[in-house]
């Protein structure tokens, strides 16, 4: 008796590499040079590059070939959202989603227009009018941390000056501050420089004294003679 045969299909797959560079950055008659970020080619125009930062004007100055420039330890696609703030067919905004990266490449490159506008867009939210004033929003000190980490002066300031660092408490989440539960907690604040931790621990401690010493004596003492005498 012979033995039956298995019959398997064959396919013959094809490997298709897929373009990861958006066609807005891709050669054409406006682009006049070529960025190599992470072995890849972005096709840019120098103007919106130099204009604002004088490290690109020095890095494509002191090339060799003039209309290529790589660009070492830099995300690609972060790269992708800051050329995205600068292109003219998009100009896109500062958003929550991109800021950090649009802000850390326009830091290391000292780009003053795109610096500009991340620092504006924080300032603009620190300005917001809270849903209570007794809380800080919810992204206080991820917005705190950007313009700390990329010299942002103005919105530090503005940040640190904020009655909202006073009065935040938790609100049981994430993303809030509370009297259980202090700063320490959050990892963007962990990243703050310590300067900027300095500044608003010591606000804070200055609100705390100034709500004991409006606390009548009388109150203090018959309520926790133990602790207050």
């Amino acid at each position: 008796m012979k033995s039956a045969k298995l019959y398997v299909p064959r396919f013959d797959f094809q490997e298709i590499e897929l373009d990861p560079i958006p066609a807005l950055f891709q050669k054409s008659e406006l682009t006049d040079i070529i960025l190599i970020v992470e072995g890849k080619e972005l096709h840019f125009a120098k103007y919106p590059l130099i204009a604002g930062s004088t490290v690109f004007a020095n890095m494509i100055k002191d090339s060799k070939d003039k209309s290529r420039l790589v660009l070492h330890d830099v995300p690609f696609y972060d790269m992708i959202m800051f050329l995205e703030c600068l292109h003219p067919e998009t100009l896109q905004i500062i958003t929550d989603a991109n800021l950090e990266q649009v802000a850390r490449i326009a830091h290391r490159f000292k780009h003053k227009g795109i610096l500009y506008r991340c620092e504006e867009y924080i300032i603009e939210k620190f300005n917001q009018v809270p849903e209570s004033k007794d809380r800080m929003y919810p992204k206080f000190f991820f917005h705190l941390k950007v313009a700390d980490k990329c010299e942002m002066e103005k919105a530090v300031q503005v940040g640190v000056s904020s009655e909202r660092v006073e009065k935040a408490y938790y609100s049981g989440s994430n993303d809030y501050y509370s009297k259980t539960k202090g700063y320490e907690d959050n990892d963007d604040f962990k990243k703050l420089t310590a300067d900027t931790k300095i500044q608003i621990l010591s606000r804070r401690l200055r609100s705390t004294e100034k709500g004991i010493r409006s606390i009548p004596s009388k109150a203090l003492s018959s309520t926790e003679p133990s602790l207050w005498r």
